[in-house]
């Protein structure tokens, strides 16, 4: 997906009708999806460059050098927009989602490793992604992709998007809506379970290197 962040603002964009996305629900068998803070900012580096051309092209809509993707996560603002990561046990970053605000709308650009893909991932980031969008009042959320990339235009239509293709690049618009105390209960559930499941992961993942260490032979 373009991203405006990388590129600057782009020309003219097609107006996408809105439509009204059904009730956001985080399945318990959901992949856990956590927020991205500063301190995440070499992993999400680290994410990005897991990506080969082809899927850099297709996330951000041309061709992309190592160097350019350090310079593009250096410029995130974490406590402006909003970062959130599926990780896997050795708490790698899978899958991330970037809801870039302005004003009170945002744009999503969405990536998930290869061989990982087809598990709901990309579905779980989105769904992160909008009630984080419902309970900060943004009204819409938009998509902007190379119309080739025929992974982001079936999650954007599986969740109620409406997609305009435009020749090579496609735009797709979903309108948000308004804040509940259940969108709010949803969130808190999630950021919870997200925080334990990582405090686990660590555990985990420093109890082996101990055992590595100590282990005879």
């Amino acid at each position: 997906m373009l991203c405006k962040e990388c590129y600057g603002k782009r020309g003219y964009r097609p107006i996408c009708p809105s439509v009204t996305h059904k009730e956001t629900q985080l399945s318990h068998a959901s992949p856990t999806t956590m927020r991205l803070r500063e301190s995440d900012r070499a992993a999400l580096v680290t994410h990005f460059l897991a990506l080969d051309g082809e899927d850099r092209r297709l996330r951000f809509g041309a061709s992309i050098r190592d160097e350019a993707l350090s310079e593009y996560v250096a410029r995130i603002d974490f406590e402006h927009d909003g970062l959130f990561a599926v990780q896997d046990d050795e708490l790698r970053l899978i899958g991330v989602v970037h809801v870039a605000f302005s004003s009170d709308t945002a744009e999503l650009g969405l990536s998930v490793l290869p061989g990982l893909r087809g598990h709901g991932l990309g579905s779980a980031l989105f769904a992160r992604a909008v009630i984080h969008l419902r309970n900060r009042g943004a009204r819409e959320v938009f998509v902007h992709c190379l119309t080739e990339n025929g992974a982001m235009m079936h999650l954007a239509r599986k969740n109620g998007m409406r997609v305009i293709p435009a020749g090579s690049e496609t735009d797709a618009s979903l309108e948000v809506e308004p804040a509940t105390p259940h969108s709010h209960y949803l969130e808190w559930m999630q950021d919870t379970q997200a925080r334990t499941i990582q405090a686990v992961r660590r555990q985990l993942r420093f109890s082996r290197v101990m055992m590595g260490i100590f282990s005879p032979g």
